[in-house]
């Protein structure tokens, strides 16, 4: 398991540093490593390529303008940027008027040899859509994050806020609801 990122990584201080210059270049390449990151996400989590697409833009530029709120100090870039990535997410439904959030719309799963997971796999795309949207909002975006943004369950915990128990004990209960839901599918 990777330890829990203390600060942003190396790769991202300097780049933010250049950015708190004016250095446009470093903006770029800060905007570029994180944009299709947010995008998958936020596609995750609203379903539509528009709306991901402007919330992708909108975090982004949120955190490069912003850079001045981020503080090196225990929390990751990229674990910042998500939380922007979020916040904009419950916004975009406040605007909206919605209540719950439209889950996973065309997320595939990764190929694996586990044998559940490869069971999943063979389920109908809309069988598992079904079954997500049957879980919290909670337990959509620790799976999105752990599952489909492949990150540890160290990194998703400073996304979401939570301390890395409270994201495995999330993660393990999301997991049987989605097992749960698939089951009764199969069984109707």
């Amino acid at each position: 398991m990777q330890p829990l990122a203390k600060a942003a990584s190396d790769d991202d201080r300097p780049l933010i540093e250049r950015v708190r210059r004016g250095d446009q270049d470093a903006a770029r390449i800060l905007f570029e490593r994180y944009f299709d990151r947010i995008y998958n996400y936020a596609y995750a989590r609203l379903g539509r390529a528009e709306d991901a697409e402007d919330l992708a833009i909108d975090t982004m530029t949120r955190s490069l303008t912003r850079l001045d709120l981020f503080q090196d100090q225990g929390v990751a870039f990229s674990s910042w940027v998500y939380r922007i990535a979020h916040n904009a997410t419950i916004d975009h439904y406040r605007r909206q008027g919605k209540a719950t959030l439209v889950p996973l719309e065309s997320a595939t799963l990764p190929v694996s040899a586990d044998p559940s997971e490869l069971a999943v796999e063979q389920l109908s795309n809309e069988d598992l859509h079904d079954a997500l949207r049957a879980l919290t909002d909670e337990q959509q975006q620790v799976l999105i994050l752990r599952f489909f943004q492949d990150l540890t369950a160290a990194q998703a915990a400073q996304i979401m806020g939570k301390s890395v128990g409270a994201v495995q004990a999330l993660q393990h209960r999301a997991l049987g609801s989605l097992e749960r839901a698939l089951h009764g599918r199969a069984n109707n």
